[in-house]
């Protein structure tokens, strides 16, 4: 019995579909992320009041059923504000991790004077029920000597502490700044402007962070994003995420990211520090990479253009 050829073209079309979910699936598969939030710095009440600005952060986090960590400065902590925040963050079961008691640049101290600070915060931080041994250095700086790079690695391995390492880096703390600039001189304030650029922004490095993983790595990875408790968390983290989702990514849990074996690795340069996947493709001799990798120098042109 002759049936013709259109299932030729069934099957081809079968056979289309197939390979494009399986391509989708690879494509896709890399493109995971986590919410880091560092520092904790509630002194600063101009454009919202601080624990607003915490409930706000969480709000986001539980209606997208997303367990975040947040690298606490403890110096921070002598404020009330600060202290009843990160209650609340660990008592909504989002990790709590070590960032320092000073927020010190490592490059400006000795290895001694750094490692004792990071005792100091461990120490206060161990109230806090979700408090994990995972740390994360101020700047991303690592060491500026190899003696103080590996010295640093030797004491946290003997204090059974992780880096806390950032893949995505990226300069949300200067969106931040020059919004709360901009409201503290009383100007009529544009948050539409400001939250298109932060999201602009902060795709065009998750993007670049993503195309750099597989450059160097052959693959993508699971990976941490770095933010700030600041005035455009609270305002634009519902929107990143929304972004991220818009984008193809999954955004995960904290803890499955620091999962990914890369963030054990220990590139060796000097100096030390940076995003993981940036020290990587360094390590590697990609001569593409700019240094420092993020900073306010590559947004503030742009920003002055867009009057924010």
């Amino acid at each position: 019995m002759f049936l013709g050829l259109g299932w030729v073209s069934n099957v081809s079309k079968c056979t289309f579909i197939i390979i494009l979910i399986i391509f989708t699936a690879v494509i896709s598969h890399g493109a995971e992320v986590a919410i880091t939030i560092d520092d904790f710095n509630l002194s600063n009440s101009i454009g919202m009041e601080p624990l607003k600005r915490n409930s706000e952060i969480l709000s986001v986090l539980k209606k997208n059923q997303i367990k975040a960590i947040g690298f606490v400065t403890t110096k921070y902590l002598n404020d009330p504000k600060a202290l009843n925040a990160v209650k609340a963050w660990s008592s909504a079961g989002h990790i709590v991790g070590n960032h320092t008691e000073n927020h010190w640049k490592y490059n400006d101290k000795t290895l001694h004077e750094f490692s004792a600070d990071i005792l100091v915060a461990d120490k206060k931080l161990q109230q806090f029920p979700t408090f994990q041994k995972i740390f994360r250095f101020p700047y991303l700086k690592e060491g500026d000597s190899v003696e103080k790079r590996d010295g640093m690695r030797d004491f946290l391995k003997d204090n059974d502490y992780t880096n806390g390492h950032v893949s995505i880096d990226a300069s949300d703390w200067y969106v931040n700044m020059r919004l709360i600039e901009k409201i503290k001189k009383g100007d009529k304030v544009d948050y539409e402007k400001y939250r298109d650029f932060y999201l602009k922004h902060m795709w065009d490095r998750s993007d670049y962070y993503s195309k750099l993983a597989q450059k160097t790595l052959g693959k993508d990875i699971k990976h941490t994003v770095l933010l700030h408790h600041n005035l455009t968390t609270a305002l634009f983290l519902d929107d990143l995420i929304k972004m991220y989702k818009q984008k193809g990514w999954k955004v995960i849990y904290a803890e499955e990211a620091f999962k990914d074996g890369v963030y054990k690795r220990t590139p060796k340069n000097i100096p030390a520090g940076e995003s993981i996947l940036w020290a990587i493709a360094k390590e590697k001799g990609d001569s593409s990479l700019r240094y420092p990798a993020e900073d306010s120098i590559y947004e503030k042109d742009e920003m002055d253009r867009l009057g924010l």
